[in-house]
């Protein structure tokens, strides 16, 4: 069992780790408290990014991007998320993306959107799904013909007309290509009955809507959007009609991992912050790192820190190999990390008492952000309900290699 990084993985990891420390941390704590979520959009890093390769990261150096895999970019996601968890979720979702540009479309399709994505050094992409009635009930553990998904898409020639409405989506209306869920028969199940479709944000019929304002992740935009009468080629179509179920369980093995490994990030930010500190700090005639209770809290902050992860690791290496367990492990991974990091960012708060909650001191900002992935991608406990439901499906000694 070999634990050292490849080569490329610490280039990337050095890369992103020079990107978060002169370019994120310098000017994040002022971006945070911009008024306006259209104002906090850093159009600039994400230039600077794009620059460095950072954007397209999991695009096929056939098509200009870097290739890098699952795990690299999980690497890459934690050094961001230790600027800033908004921004890294910016680029995570050009990751996730990037998977279904390679492994879902085909070659024509190829051909027409990845080269406009990759020579716009803004372009991001983006993934809708949620609506005003479907939050949990998309992520595949209910699936009847009953849920409140109503985007629609009616075939008309050799086009689909889409119409509906997509809210909280991450990287909406700043994106400039969405992947969106409708639904093509609405007597089936949502994986039988919806479908996936590739449209530009220049569509006619596409019209963006507003910016959610929220607490956590500031820089990263949650958006609504609508379609109106919008049409859409046949063949902007993912593999085929009635595939959701399909698409969604083949082609983003690593999408728990990638997401983890963002808010594992913001854990260990917040974790080297209050180690500082404690360090710094005096009380009782010592630094207060030399008192049991804080030594303690630290102490529990690195252990859960590296536990979520050798997780993430794990589910990414898996991802990279096309386990069939990649999934599952996913599941538990982002549930671990996103926990981890909240307890950690909990904890973190308290080694800094009353200074915990000052706009001098960033760790308030941490606490805010990792409490959104405690349901960003999933709520955790639906997560672990699909991991469950998995796992009792097989001998859970075999899932776990004992």
């Amino acid at each position: 069992m070999e634990f050292q990084l490849t080569e490329e993985q610490l280039h990337w990891r050095a890369i992103a780790r020079d990107f978060t420390e002169q370019v994120i941390k310098p000017d994040v704590l002022r971006r945070d408290r911009l008024p306006t979520a259209e104002e906090r959009i850093p159009w600039d890093w994400i230039r600077a990014a794009d620059a460095l390769g950072l954007r397209t990261l999991g695009v096929s150096k056939e098509f200009g991007g870097v290739g890098v895999d699952i795990a690299t970019m999980c690497i890459v996601g934690e050094e961001l998320g230790v600027g800033d968890l908004g921004f890294a979720v910016i680029m995570d979702q050009c990751w996730k993306t990037a998977h279904l540009f390679a492994d879902a479309m085909t070659p024509e399709q190829q051909q027409r959107f990845i080269p406009p994505f990759v020579a716009d050094p803004e372009a991001t992409t983006a993934i809708g799904i949620t609506e005003e009635g479907v939050g949990s009930d998309h992520q595949g553990y209910y699936d009847s013909p009953d849920i409140e998904l109503h985007m629609s898409a009616v075939r008309d020639g050799d086009d689909y007309v889409l119409n509906g409405t997509k809210r909280y989506i991450s990287n909406g209306s700043m994106a400039r290509l969405y992947f969106i869920i409708a639904r093509i028969d609405k007597t089936k199940t949502l994986s039988e009955g919806g479908a996936v479709f590739v449209i530009p944000h220049d569509t006619p019929g596409f019209r963006a809507g507003f910016f959610h304002e929220k607490s956590s992740q500031r820089l990263a935009t949650n958006g609504t959007f609508h379609l109106e009468d919008c049409r859409v080629p046949v063949t902007n179509l993912m593999i085929g009609e009635g595939m959701l179920g399909e698409l969604r369980g083949k082609y983003l093995p690593g999408s728990k991992s990638e997401a983890a490994a963002t808010v594992l990030g913001v854990g260990r930010a917040a974790y080297e912050y209050a180690l500082d500190y404690a360090k710094q700090r005096v009380q009782g005639g010592k630094p207060i790192i030399e008192h049991q209770a804080v030594a303690l809290m630290l102490g529990r902050m690195a252990m859960s820190l590296d536990a979520a992860r050798l997780q993430i690791w794990k589910a990414a290496w898996l991802a990279d190999r096309g386990h069939p367990d990649a999934r599952v492990h996913g599941l538990l991974a982002k549930v671990n990390a996103s926990e981890a990091a909240f307890e950690t960012c909990r904890l973190a708060a308290e080694v800094l008492g009353g200074a915990g909650i000052m706009h001098e001191h960033p760790v308030e900002k941490y606490l805010r952000d990792a409490a959104s992935f405690l349901h960003s991608d999933g709520t955790n406990q639906l997560c672990l309900l699909r991991a469950v439901r998995a796992i009792s499906s097989q001998d859970g000694a075999e899932l776990y290699g004992f």
